[in-house]
């Protein structure tokens, strides 16, 4: 057995749970946040099979869209001549997306 976490967007998240639940895996969904961007994210758990983890990899691969985003980060500037005013540079980033870590379980017990 094999326990699947899928950090996956916010955005994409139902779509994946509806679909990866279509294909008879049931899910743990958690609310998370990034690190860099600091935007809301879900992980997903799934205790699955050993040979339907490739199967629950690519469910997830299908639904988990790569996009690109606009942030505005500040430049990174010390002692500016004009402290009142707020710039911002745009930046492109990938967001989307899935970051997938597949664990051995050991031992499994049903409580």
């Amino acid at each position: 057995m094999k326990m699947i976490m899928a950090i996956i967007s916010s955005e994409d998240a139902d779509d994946l749970v509806y679909e990866l639940n279509q294909h008879q895996f049931f899910v743990t969904k958690l609310s998370t946040v990034g690190g860099f961007l600091k935007k809301k994210s879900t992980t997903l758990m799934l205790g699955v099979d050993d040979e339907r983890v490739d199967d629950a990899i690519e469910v997830i691969r299908k639904m988990s869209g790569q996009r690109e985003q606009v942030v505005y980060t500040p430049p990174a500037m010390q002692g500016s001549s004009y402290p009142n005013v707020q710039m911002t540079i745009p930046m492109n980033v990938r967001v989307g997306g899935a970051t997938i870590f597949v664990l051995n379980v050991e031992k499994f017990e049903k409580m």
